[in-house]
């Protein structure tokens, strides 16, 4: 005689070494995977930028099929607001932990990522960033944490490289570099590796300039520039800045060769050439951007500005892409099970996205295929300039005198 539960324990034992098919295991209804970003604070812009995309991506996938290996699955999102604020970002990781989120997506600042990337480490919950940048992030032996955008030192290089290229193209006598950014692991990690690499291509870095990145003046920064002598102006710092530090070199009438920014937080955005107009145009930028000869991309932009009513920009899309990497290793894993998670991300090998290269990830979790393009803002949209791949018009420079354009 056997009892009923021993013997629904050995019918199970048998069923699972015949390997009868899937369906007549369970299978989730849904997935839960978390989201921590900047929805109040200072970051509060970008950070629902990157909310909105991966909802977005998260809306696309469910309406797909979901997570087909798991039975269709569909995804849940739980979000959390950090008030970018690292205490808070830290908590959010503590309750998306305890609410059994089988991964983690965000939190787009690097000062943000540092501290969720090491709680995510702490508790083995894969992280897949959406942007943060700074180098320092996956160098510190994590094995939970996945970047696939390009961090601070490859987009500093990838842009050297195209300013290189353009002096070499257009015989440019220009030598005399300004940087100036914002005083935080971002804008520091980012001017470290310019200053490294700038004499590499004949230029000198004649004066560095860190500033706060609340900082509501810049007129001093500007004197400096102008006695500097500089040819060309290199920021790397957020949009408020950014945007002051054009207008402020306006009104000084500090002319320059280039404003060529790296990462910066105005340079290829859409709503910097709204606030300043005119003021924008003959702007560069090494940024994070789109294939644009990609053929998907102009229907997901148009799908994604008709939903939120906002222009491109590429804290949406680098969300929206984290989220289609999640996917995919979730495909793969066929498994809520963090560690099988991880060990999918591990293994990602993505080709045709719509970012400008495939998406594979090192044993440190940073993708080293990832790259910046250089934009230009000329007639007041944002093109590509470099490399010739994706380049869809010529660079302008010398930018003209601001006299002629205020």
């Amino acid at each position: 005689m056997i009892t009923r539960r021993e013997f629904v324990k050995g019918a199970a034992a048998v069923t699972g070494s015949l390997g009868f098919p899937a369906v007549l295991r369970a299978q989730p209804k849904e997935i839960l995977v978390g989201e921590t970003h900047p929805l109040t604070g200072g970051l509060a812009r970008e950070g629902n930028l990157g909310k909105n995309g991966i909802e977005f991506a998260v809306n696309e996938i469910n309406a797909g099929g979901g997570i087909r290996s798991m039975g269709g699955a569909k995804l849940k999102l739980m979000v959390l607001d950090n008030e970018s604020k690292p205490p808070v970002a830290i908590s959010t990781i503590e309750k998306l932990k305890d609410a059994g989120a089988v991964a983690i997506l965000g939190p787009y600042a690097s000062g943000l990522a540092f501290v969720t990337t090491q709680e995510a480490e702490k508790y083995k919950i894969p992280h897949v960033l959406d942007v943060a940048i700074a180098d320092q992030i996956t160098e510190r032996g994590f094995k939970y944490t996945f970047r696939a955008c390009p961090n601070a030192g490859m987009g500093a290089t990838h842009t050297v490289d195209y300013l290189g290229a353009m002096a070499r193209d257009l015989k440019l006598s220009v030598k005399r570099v300004v940087l100036i950014h914002e005083d935080g692991i971002f804008g520091k990690s980012t001017a470290d590796t310019l200053q490294k690499l700038l004499p590499g291509i004949g230029m000198d870095v004649v004066e560095r300039i860190p500033h706060s990145a609340a900082t509501q003046s810049l007129a001093n920064e500007v004197l400096r520039i102008k006695a500097a002598k500089a040819d060309i102006v290199i920021p790397s710092t957020y949009y408020g800045p950014h945007s002051l530090l054009l207008r402020t070199m306006a009104e000084q009438r500090v002319d320059v060769a280039a404003i060529l920014s790296v990462y910066g937080g105005a340079g290829s955005q859409y709503r910097f050439i709204k606030d300043v107009a005119k003021l924008a145009d003959y702007m560069m930028d090494g940024n994070h951007w789109y294939n644009p000869k990609h053929p998907r991309i102009k229907g997901i932009i148009a799908a994604f500005e008709k939903a939120y009513q906002h222009p491109f920009a590429y804290e949406w899309m680098l969300a929206y892409q984290s989220a289609y990497v999640l996917k995919d290793a979730l495909e793969r894993a066929a498994s809520t099970d963090r560690d099988k998670v991880r060990d999918a991300l591990a293994a990602t090998n993505l080709k045709d996205q719509i970012v400008p290269y495939p998406i594979a990830f090192n044993d440190k979790g940073q993708n080293p295929h990832a790259r910046t393009l250089l934009m230009q803002v000329l007639d007041q949209k944002i093109v590509v300039v470099y490399p010739n791949e994706f380049a869809e018009a010529k660079p302008v420079i010398p930018m003209p005198a601001w006299a002629g354009r205020v």
